[in-house]
């Protein structure tokens, strides 16, 4: 009786240390997907300016991942299966290792070639996270969903708030100053290590027999994840549009560059906390309709005062709307994947058709964008595009947060 006793804490304590290392991969790892795309944005100019680029190649260079994310998330799941998660997110990160060495050091051609490969590094992370936090954290979705994705969102502000002050007050070239994220990734495979020990893939024996009902399903034939997928494709292709256009639409109402760029940082940081909090009130209801009706009313007046406004103010109030109801749906769009799914397999397959279709859309976003300024020469259409985007996102939202789960 003792020794059994004992034989359970032990087994205890093992579990422990064991979620615990899987929850400090999960961190390390999203501090990777977003951070190294960021921070290209600011010293963009310094990069045309050595390799004589045109805005389009310019702006090619910041798409350039997220086409990426859209053609290889869809195999991400298949691989895995095969190779198990470990393997494969230790695959992602010596890729994006790669890609961050050719994109800084190995010339003009290197710099697309290094930025395709890293973001099919993140593509494996954005893929597989939410799937690994089904597989290993069921009862806790919530929690460690907002822990992710509040890490990655720091990090993507942090990315885009120290490329500058690595250039101007430390001397670094913009080489260095995007290289020194190797450094981070490198951290970040040591700390996955541990996980290399099994070949783990998502089959457990609990769901085994309803993987066995779903094998031969393709999940894209799914209504309710399509849902999913246009609820996280309608936000993607906002939040990176407004990465791109935001500083020109403030500068456009008569704000300085300073100033712009300050809210361009503003709207990331104010969105952080209903990143962190809506993925945990999100796991503690049957459906989530009401919140994602919520999160886009919010998103929606945002973006209705962000036109009219005029004043330094008014711009700040706009965002602080604009930036709660980015962070919430972001955060939203990916505990989606684990709440609309059976099993952590289906997940991930969610996982990569939502990736791949959002991704698409998002890539999309930023030159249509672009597109309808130079063909009206006013950041008022954008705008209402904008605004009739996230009319979009409530009506998705409802679709997506309905009490059920894909049976394909």
């Amino acid at each position: 009786m003792e020794s059994n006793t004992i034989s359970l804490k032990n087994n205890k304590k093992v579990l422990t240390l064991h979620s615990t290392l899987v929850i400090l991969g999960i961190i390390f790892v999203s501090f990777n997907l977003r951070a190294p795309i960021t921070s290209i944005g600011p010293i963009i100019s310094l990069i045309k300016g050595e390799y004589l680029l045109n805005n389009s190649m310019a702006g090619f260079i910041t798409t350039l991942p997220l086409v990426a994310f859209a053609v290889f998330s869809p195999f991400v799941s298949k691989i895995s299966h095969k190779f198990g998660h470990g393997l494969t997110m230790f695959g992602g990160l010596l890729l994006i290792v790669a890609g961050e060495l050719i994109r800084s050091y190995t010339g003009c051609f290197g710099l697309f070639l290094g930025t395709a490969l890293m973001g099919i590094g993140i593509a494996i992370g954005n893929v597989l996270l939410p799937s690994v936090i089904k597989h290993k954290f069921s009862n806790n979705v919530g929690i460690i969903t907002s822990v992710y994705t509040t890490s990655m969102c720091i990090f993507a502000a942090i990315g885009a708030g120290v490329s500058v002050p690595l250039t101007t007050t430390f001397g670094l070239t913009w080489r260095n100053s995007l290289g020194i994220w190797i450094i981070l990734t490198l951290i970040t495979a040591v700390v996955w290590l541990p996980q290399l020990r099994k070949t783990e893939g998502f089959s457990n024996n609990d769901d085994l027999a309803t993987q066995a009902q779903l094998k031969g399903k393709s999940i894209w034939k799914s209504p309710l994840a399509w849902w999913v997928t246009l609820f996280m494709g309608t936000q993607s292709l906002l939040f990176y549009s407004l990465v791109a256009w935001l500083p020109s639409i403030i500068e456009s109402k008569g704000m300085s560059g300073e100033f712009a760029g300050s809210m361009a940082l503003l709207f990331q940081l104010v969105g952080l906390p209903a990143t962190l909090i809506i993925p945990i009130i999100a796991d503690k209801f049957k459906h989530q309709k009401l919140i994602a009706s919520i999160i886009s009313a919010i998103y929606l007046i945002g973006m209705v005062l962000l036109l009219f406004a005029g004043s330094e103010v008014s711009i700040i109030v706009s965002l602080v709307f604009v930036g709660l109801g980015m962070g919430g749906s972001i955060s939203l769009s990916i505990v989606f994947i684990s709440l609309r799914t059976p099993h952590a397999k289906k997940a991930a397959e969610l996982s990569g058709m939502a990736q791949s279709a959002g991704y698409l859309l998002a890539a999309l976003g930023p030159l249509l964008i672009g597109f309808l300024f130079d063909l009206t020469k006013s950041w008022e259409i954008p705008i209402i595009i904008f605004i009739l985007a996230v009319l979009l996102l409530i009506y998705f939202g409802i679709q997506a947060g309905r009490d059920e789960v894909t049976h394909h």
